[in-house]
């Protein structure tokens, strides 16, 4: 009987260390899928819809852009690029265009809620933007379809303000849609 004795305490302890083992691999996984969910749908919090989406030619995406209503006459650009007969006002030696492009035509500069920045026309002559607009800063939602990446621009955030050029290429196309959310 002493014999027995010390192979079940041993058969106790193997089944004992085992249940430790699962519980701390089943506590792993567990801990492990909470992360990688929290991690996948970080970027649906509403924070925002930006370049966490595709973007290239052709591709369309929803931008949430953040502007006051002087943004109107103050953002402009300079690239001798026309994409799809969408102009800066300024040319690429900085030069206005004569005649200047209509707002439809005319691509801006803008910044999104995120940060990331684009090349924007028609934003203010959409026809579902409200034309009295809040005297603070707002944000507006566009449908932006993207016509081409534009490497060479330069970019002015204030109507006597200098050109900066952009260090990287911003995607350039058109605002559709545009509407402030509620």
């Amino acid at each position: 009987m002493s014999v027995v004795e010390p192979d079940r305490n041993v058969t106790i302890r193997s089944r004992a260390d085992g249940d430790v083992l699962v519980r701390v691999t089943l506590a792993l996984v567990a801990i492990g899928v909470g992360v990688w969910l929290v991690l996948a749908f970080r970027g649906h919090r509403g924070e925002g819809v930006g370049m966490q989406t595709a973007w290239h030619r052709g591709a369309g995406n929803l931008v949430e852009i953040t502007l006051v209503r002087e943004d109107e006459a103050r953002l402009a650009c300079a690239s001798g690029v026309t994409p799809a007969g969408l102009a800066c006002v300024f040319d690429g030696d900085r030069r206005r265009r004569a005649p200047t492009p209509a707002d439809a035509e005319r691509l801006r500069p803008y910044a999104t809620v995120g940060g990331d920045l684009l090349l924007g026309a028609g934003l203010w002559s959409s026809s579902s933007l409200p034309r009295a607009l809040p005297a603070e800063r707002f944000t507006v939602v566009c449908d932006f379809e993207i016509i081409e990446l534009v490497r060479s621009v330069a970019l002015r955030w204030a109507a006597d303000g200098s050109f900066d050029p952009a260090t990287k290429s911003l995607p350039a196309g058109r605002l559709r849609g545009c509407v402030i959310p509620p």
